[in-house]
């Protein structure tokens, strides 16, 4: 045989539902969700114009590589389905982002996240400021 139990998590989803709890990713689909995910995080709180035009290059014009997997395409599917990240404040961005992640759990038959702001902002931004 292969060596690899039915009953294991398979890396692709344990990569996705273990962000979660930890910073650790196992594959590029993890890894993309962590970045996009501690930008929006350390964002200004309600951005000024000069920093909207970076945040609206990052987040709309990011690349979505993330191409196999259950996971495929999570990003640009959502950007699709519930429009452009919005840059105008960073409640709003979090707030897209947990709903852009739920997307890709549920089809991933994962527990989706509670999208509430202190909890995103507890979980992904650090008093100390380190990742």
């Amino acid at each position: 045989g292969t060596g690899v139990s039915s009953e294991t998590t398979p890396p692709y989803l344990a990569s996705m539902a273990g962000l979660s709890e930890s910073n650790e990713t196992k594959d590029i689909c993890g890894a993309q969700w962590l970045l996009l995910w501690s930008t929006a995080a350390y964002a200004p709180e309600f951005p000024a114009k000069d920093d909207k035009e970076p945040l609206q290059t990052f987040f709309h014009q990011f690349t979505d590589l993330c191409k196999s997997g259950p996971y495929a395409n999570g990003y640009s599917d959502a950007v699709k389905e519930y429009g452009k990240p919005p840059i105008g404040s960073r409640r709003e961005l979090m707030i897209w982002l947990c709903m852009a992640e739920n997307r890709c759990l549920q089809k991933a038959a994962l527990p989706m996240k509670r999208c509430r702001y202190s909890e995103l902002m507890a979980r992904w931004r650090y008093p100390d400021g380190y990742l």
